[in-house]
Order: C-alpha cells, then sequence, then structure tokens
C-alpha cells in the first residue's frame, strides 16, 4: 500500500509540474522586451540581419526595443488582427485607436493588411491612421 502510495504522489507532481512548465514556457512564447506572453493576434517578430527573431507582445514593446537596436534590424513582421496574417510592416496600415490590446504597456496601436479593415477599426474604436512606427530614420 504506501509503495502504491508514493508512486501516486510522485506521479502527481511529475503530472502538475508538467502542466506548470507548459503553462509558463511553452504555450506562449515570452516577449523579448518584457517577458510578458505573446498572444498570436499581436504578435510582433523584428528579424534581425544575422536572421535571429525577436519576439513581442505588442506593437509598443517592439517599438520600444527597435528604437535602440534599429542598427542590427533587417525587417518587422507584424500580424494583421483581423485575419492573423503575417505581414511586413511597410505593407501595414497602424491605427493608433483608444482600444487596447494589452493592460500592461497601454498599447494602443494595432495593425491590419487591408485599408478598409484599418478604416472600420478607426470608425469603431475612434482612431486614426499613424505612420509605420518601425520606418527607419535616414
Amino acid at each position: 500500500m504506501t509503495k502504491k502510495f508514493w508512486s501516486g504522489i510522485a506521479l502527481f507532481l511529475i503530472i502538475a509540474t508538467l502542466g506548470v512548465f507548459y503553462q509558463k514556457y511553452v504555450k506562449y512564447p515570452r516577449c523579448d522586451y518584457d517577458g510578458s506572453p505573446v498572444p498570436p493576434i499581436y504578435k510582433v517578430e523584428i528579424v534581425l540581419k544575422d536572421r535571429v527573431v525577436k519576439k513581442f507582445c505588442s506593437i509598443y514593446c517592439a517599438v520600444q526595443w527597435f528604437k535602440n537596436n534599429k542598427h542590427a534590424v533587417d525587417h518587422v513582421i507584424v500580424t494583421d488582427e483581423i485575419r492573423g496574417n503575417k505581414i511586413d510592416s511597410y505593407m501595414a496600415y497602424f491605427v493608433e485607436s483608444e482600444l487596447i490590446t494589452n493592460e500592461t504597456n497601454d498599447n494602443r496601436i494595432h495593425a491590419f493588411q487591408q485599408r478598409e479593415y484599418a478604416q472600420i477599426h478607426m470608425d469603431k474604436f475612434n482612431g486614426r491612421i499613424v505612420d509605420d512606427p518601425f520606418e527607419a530614420d535616414e
């Protein structure tokens, strides 16, 4: 009986540990700026010249990192909030609105692949089109 009991306890602890590990480290990648989980719909990827990819939870975090590291950046990929498509930032329409995507950093900038959806978002959430925040200043 005690052998079964201790085996059961050990199995329970292993399963619990694996569950916590999955929730914390595997389910979502972590933001390279603030360590927050990266929700797929707001994901921003910055591809460096050496092909390393940095992942961010919001446009805010990506812009903060980009400001200090733009010399090493090859290009930036944002996620269209409507369809979840990954697109280069220079092809996206960015809208700053009252809708907050991340309460921690108060991100209000949204990315869209099509101007039509950017306009709908602007009308619905009192927004305005803004320039690509990842444009390199030459």
